[in-house]
């Protein structure tokens, strides 16, 4: 990636979280966070007759939020056949904690687990340790980062495996809008410190509203970019999704940042 076109995805990244902050704040103060939260997600596109495809989806996410210490975790399959022919069959997984050091700093540490043999991946995992950053904390905006230097393993369909030392660095942006939904943008970057053009990053936008107590709509989009993906395979993949989310909540607020 040119770093045009890095500065490109990062001012695209900004312009929509300004533009949703300027919005947000003509809506009432959102609820403060849950203690904890957890939802599933499900989707499914079927067709028969002239074609028959199947396209199924499901994410699941959840979140601890104490006065020190902060856990997430989450889940995604996507899954696409297409007369019987499996075309897109993607897995992931993730698990992060926190350790709040004072109102801005605080430590983390995560796994990412992917498997993906349509980009070539039998196998990859991503294990970081470093520091979280609360760069902003209002009720209508939260923009947090992450900086951690982690090890990288893949197992590849073809070729020979990778077991590198990558960084992470990461811009999360959440803007509520009053209780009934929100929309997230994040942006990863993953520099790989053993062959500097080997380098990734992801760029995510998620949109969530509410349609019942307990049912919401969730609608996503997700670009992945690889600088040297694995041979024979192409650089971007681009991932839609649109799904029904089951969710559930705490009665009790998280404790104030």
């Amino acid at each position: 990636m040119t770093s045009t076109r890095y500065l490109s995805v990062l001012a695209v990244f900004l312009a929509f979280a300004s533009v949703a902050h300027k919005a947000s704040a003509q809506t009432p103060p959102p609820e403060p966070p849950p203690l904890w939260d957890a939802q599933v997600g499900a989707s499914f596109v079927g067709t028969s007759g002239n074609s028959d495809t199947a396209s199924t989806g499901a994410d699941f996410a959840a979140h601890r939020r104490g006065e020190i210490w902060g856990l997430e975790a989450g889940a995604t399959l996507v899954r696409t056949s297409t007369d019987g022919d499996t075309t897109a069959e993607r897995y992931l997984g993730s698990f992060r904690a926190k350790r709040k050091l004072t109102d801005i700093l605080g430590m983390t540490t995560g796994i990412k687990l992917e498997r993906d043999r349509f980009a070539g991946l039998d196998f990859r995992s991503i294990l970081d340790g470093g520091l979280n950053w609360a760069l902003v904390h209002h009720p209508e905006w939260t923009l947090d980062g992450v900086t951690s230097l982690a090890w990288l393993h893949e197992s590849h369909t073809t070729g020979a495996d990778v077991d590198d030392p990558i960084g992470v660095l990461q811009l999360l942006s959440r803007i509520p809008f009053g209780s009934a939904g929100d929309t997230t943008q994040r942006f990863t970057y993953y520099p790989d410190f053993k062959t500097a053009s080997a380098y990734r990053y992801e760029a995510e936008v998620t949109a969530q509203a509410a349609m019942t107590g307990h049912l919401a709509l969730k609608v996503g989009y997700l670009l992945r970019y690889s600088n040297e993906p694995v041979t024979g395979f192409k650089n971007t993949d681009n991932t839609t999704t649109a799904s029904i989310v089951f969710r559930w909540k705490a009665a009790t607020a998280a404790p104030a940042p």
